[in-house]
């Protein structure tokens, strides 16, 4: 069984119930630092009151839309759990959105009063200059903890909306509650075996709905997040230590560049008990967690239903997995029709949740009324394959896999392979059509620094690593790649590109692939 609200003390999951229940019990333990700033949790407690009589005096009824478009600060918290007191539904809006982008995401949160700061307040203006805006830097909420109109609801009511990337198409509006919050929440504290007094380590930007878990984890048990308003590999550790942190939680790509660093003589001596982030190579698991003498802890999931498959931080795990199903969903890997296929068998990832709430409820409707449900079995859009112990492995996107010359090829697996070069920092794999159909492959690469890199022995490299049908026909040398905001390579951007000019195409240097 999942852990649910009784095991952690509240009668149910809701802001009221934990926060306030967190607030009696510690009132003067800090339940999160955000850029420098220390909050307890009564000091949580009663900001986020101040931020519903804010919102409440704007006009801001049950149902009514916030959207927080702003970077990370106290106040996004404060207005976040303060929405959720008032039975408002809190939009967390991508701080990089400008134009009709941002224009996109403040309809269809359909927001009756925007929280944004100075640096984005023009572009909240640009687009919609009628709209009424809290600018947190420049107002103070102070600890205003006069009786707030309580929101009681129901379990099933939106409290969130969070954003697809929208590399497919325009971004939706995933709608959640927090009874699913906060049993993601439930679950992660689990996995991490993270108990009252703990402190976790995130730069996580609030948008995204993995930073979740990271905020509303540590008030379930009583813990501090420690939360950073920018990624820097380089100050990561120090500021790990410096907090005593036992945890860290990022994305898998964090992790490559927090590997990239030199070696510290310190590296094995940091507080961590754990590092949750995917997906890790599997190649480096085992030498990540003996470099900082900690556990990995992956799991699976979408901002849709999360975490899907769990690797707790006591299981041994296998390298390259992302876990075994969490109790909260069954999961299956289906065929392009929707069947299910046998463990060894790559397919479509898909769940069904097994109890009420425990994933989101479905996309905003286009025209920003209502939410279309999704399926009961919900289909993510990722290839997988279970082995016989139920281990999870994440293959690829659907829309990233190839198929050359009748064979399926996963960028993911390609892209591993030729990370182990030792001139290339980076590299991303995309299709590209071919003139026989089907697909090319296209690899973009981030060179090392001082490194030269020869075509030819890079081919090679790969074609003694890998399937023949696999090696790529065309690689492009470039400064960056392009990425979101946690680091994911924008491959959309990248097949949008194509094979250019200046991509070195081993049919036209006469290079022939040995099968």
């Amino acid at each position: 069984m999942a852990p649910g609200p009784a095991d952690f003390g509240v009668d149910r999951f809701s802001v009221t119930a934990v926060l306030d229940a967190r607030a009696e019990q510690f009132p003067d333990r800090v339940m999160m630092t955000i850029d420098g700033t220390d909050v307890t949790f009564e000091q949580m407690r009663r900001r986020s009151c101040a931020a519903a009589n804010r919102l409440s005096d704007l006009g801001v009824e049950p149902g009514d839309g916030v959207a927080l478009f702003a970077a990370t600060c106290p106040e996004w918290v404060y207005f976040w759990l303060g929405a959720g007191r008032i039975g408002a539904v809190a939009a967390a809006v991508n701080v990089a959105n400008k134009g009709d982008f941002l224009l996109h995401a403040l309809r269809l949160s359909r927001a009756k009063v925007i929280v944004t700061d100075v640096e984005r307040q023009q572009r909240v203006a640009e687009v919609l200059p009628d709209a009424v805006t809290v600018v947190v830097d420049a107002e103070s909420l102070g600890e205003n903890d006069s009786a707030v109109a309580e929101h009681v609801g129901d379990v099933a009511d939106i409290g969130s909306l969070f954003f697809t990337s929208g590399t497919t198409g325009a971004s939706k509006a995933v709608a959640t509650t927090w009874h699913y919050l906060f049993t993601t929440a439930a679950t992660v504290a689990s996995a991490w075996q993270f108990g009252a007094g703990e402190v976790l380590w995130t730069a996580m930007p609030l948008f995204h709905l993995s930073a979740a878990p990271a905020v509303l984890a540590p008030m379930l048990v009583g813990g501090t997040t420690v939360l950073a308003p920018a990624f820097h590999p380089g100050s990561v550790w120090d500021e790990v230590r410096g907090c005593g942190a036992a945890g860290f939680v990022g994305a898998g790509a964090m992790v490559s560049m927090l590997w990239n660093q030199p070696d510290d003589l310190r590296d094995a001596r940091l507080p961590l008990r754990f590092i949750s982030a995917a997906p890790i190579d599997a190649a480096l698991y085992r030498d990540i967690e003996k470099r900082y003498d900690c556990r990995i802890v992956t799991m699976y999931g979408l901002t849709e239903a999360f975490p899907i498959a769990v690797k707790g931080v006591s299981d041994d795990g296998v390298p390259g997995t992302s876990g075994r199903p969490n109790p909260s969903f069954d999961v299956r890997i289906v065929d392009p029709d929707g069947v299910p296929l046998p463990d060894g068998s790559v397919g479509e990832i898909a769940c069904r949740p097994r109890h009420p709430h425990v994933m989101s409820e479905g996309y905003v409707n286009p025209s920003g009324i209502g939410v279309d449900p999704h399926p009961e079995w919900f289909r993510t859009g990722d290839l997988g394959v279970f082995d016989g112990d139920r281990n999870l492995t994440y293959v690829d996107r659907v829309k990233d896999s190839l198929r050359r010359r009748g064979e399926n090829i996963s960028s993911v697996e390609v892209e591993s392979v030729v990370l182990g070069h030792p001139a290339v920092l980076e590299a991303a794999v995309v299709g590209v059509p071919s003139d026989l159909g089907e697909d090319d492959v296209l690899l973009f690469i981030t060179a090392r620094p001082d490194e030269e890199l020869d075509y030819f022995e890079l081919l090679d490299f790969c074609g003694e690593r890998m399937p023949y049908f696999s090696v790529p026909r065309y690689v492009e040398v470039v400064s960056e790649l392009p990425k979101t905001i946690i680091g994911r390579v924008r491959k959309d951007v990248l097949r949008a590109r194509g094979a250019g000019p200046t991509a070195w195409d081993r049919e036209c240097h006469g290079y022939i692939v040995s099968r």
